[in-house]
C-alpha cells in the first residue's frame, strides 16, 4: 500500500469515537422536540386543511407526488375523523418518535418515522418553513444512517460519518458565501441593513446603523469571510478553534438580532458535531477541574474558619 492510499484510508477509516455523533443525535432531537412543542398550538393554522396555505394550493406548488398531509384525506374519510384531528395525531406520533430517538430506543426506526413525518409537515407548511426545517430534515436523515448510538465501540464507520458531515458543511458554507458575494448588497452593507430593518426580523431598533455605514459593511464582509473561509480554517488545525468560535458567534448573532434561535442552534449543533467537539469536551473538562478545585478550596476555607 503506497503512502497516498494509506493517508486517505487513515483519514476516512481510522477508528474513532462515536461521541460527537451521539451528541449530534441528542442535540438535533432536542431541537426537533422544542420546535414541535413550540408549533403545536398553531398546528392547524400551519398544517391544517384550511390553514394559511390550503392543501389544494400546497399540492399544486409542492407537487401531489411529494409526501404531504393532504394524503390524510382518504384516511380521514375511512376513519370518520376530521383531517384536523389527524394532523394532531401525526404531530403526536412525530414528537413520540423524537422522544424515542432521544432515549436511544430503536434508533433507526424512530429516526425514520420522525424523518418521514417531518418531511410531510415541511412540505405542507412550506410557507412557514425556513433554514431550520432543511437542516432538521438533514439531521434526522443522518440519524437514520450514521452510528449515533451511545456506547458504540470506536470504528471506521464513526470516522467516515464525521468526514461526510464535515465535507457537507464545507460545501454548504462555501456555496452560501459564494452566492452572497455575487451580489453587490453584501459588499456595500445593504444586505445587513435591509435584514435588520425588516419587520419580520427586527427585534431591536437598529436605525442608528445608518449613521455608521462602515459598520454594516464590516458585518457583511465578516459574514462572507466566515462562510467562504469555512473549508480553509476548519481543515487547517491551527485556525480551527478560531474558525469554530467565529461560526458560533455568527449564529448567536443571527439568533439574537433576527430571532432565528432554532436556525442558529441547528447550525451550531452541526458545526460542533463536525469540528468543535474536541474543544467543547476540553472546555467542559477544564470547567469540571476548576469546579473541583474551587470546592476543595471552599471546603478548606470553611474548615479553617470553623477551627
Amino acid at each position: 500500500m503506497n503512502t497516498f492510499t494509506h493517508t486517505w484510508q487513515a483519514f476516512f477509516l481510522a477508528p474513532s469515537s462515536s461521541r460527537p455523533l451521539v451528541f449530534f443525535r441528542i442535540a438535533i432531537t432536542l431541537l426537533g422536540l422544542s420546535q414541535g412543542i413550540w408549533l403545536a398550538g398553531d398546528a392547524i393554522l400551519l398544517y391544517g386543511e384550511q390553514g394559511l396555505v390550503q392543501w389544494p394550493i400546497s399540492e399544486g406548488i409542492v407537487g401531489a407526488h411529494m409526501p404531504q398531509l393532504s394524503w390524510l384525506k382518504s384516511l380521514a374519510t375511512a376513519t370518520h375523523l376530521s383531517t384536523d384531528k389527524w394532523v394532531f395525531i401525526l404531530l403526536f406520533v412525530y414528537l413520540a418518535a423524537l422522544t424515542g430517538l432521544l432515549a436511544g430506543k430503536c434508533i433507526r426506526v424512530m429516526a425514520l418515522v420522525a424523518w418521514a413525518l417531518h418531511f410531510m409537515l415541511m412540505n405542507t407548511g412550506f410557507m412557514a418553513a425556513y433554514g431550520v426545517e432543511t437542516f432538521m430534515h438533514i439531521g434526522l436523515c443522518y440519524c437514520i444512517v450514521m452510528p449515533v448510538k451511545r456506547g458504540a465501540a470506536d470504528s471506521a464507520w464513526n470516522t467516515l460519518s464525521i468526514r461526510v458531515l464535515q465535507l457537507h458543511l464545507c460545501i454548504v458554507y462555501l456555496a452560501s458565501g459564494i452566492e452572497k458575494s455575487m451580489g453587490i448588497q453584501w459588499w456595500n452593507g445593504e444586505a445587513i441593513w435591509q435584514t435588520l430593518m425588516h419587520t419580520q426580523f427586527s427585534r431591536f431598533d437598529m436605525s442608528w446603523l445608518s449613521e455608521y455605514p462602515w459598520l454594516a459593511r464590516l458585518i457583511c464582509w465578516s459574514t462572507l469571510l466566515v462562510e467562504i473561509g469555512y473549508p480553509v480554517y476548519m481543515w487547517f488545525r491551527p485556525l480551527r478553534l478560531y474558525g469554530y468560535l467565529a461560526v458560533v458567534l455568527l449564529h448567536l448573532g443571527i439568533a439574537i438580532c433576527m430571532g432565528l434561535e432554532l436556525f442558529g442552534a441547528a447550525m451550531i449543533i452541526f458545526s460542533t458535531a463536525a469540528f468543535g467537539w474536541p474543544y467543547v469536551t476540553a472546555a467542559w473538562h477544564r470547567f469540571v477541574q476548576w469546579r473541583k478545585g474551587f470546592s476543595r478550596a471552599f471546603a478548606a476555607t470553611s474548615c479553617y474558619e470553623t477551627v
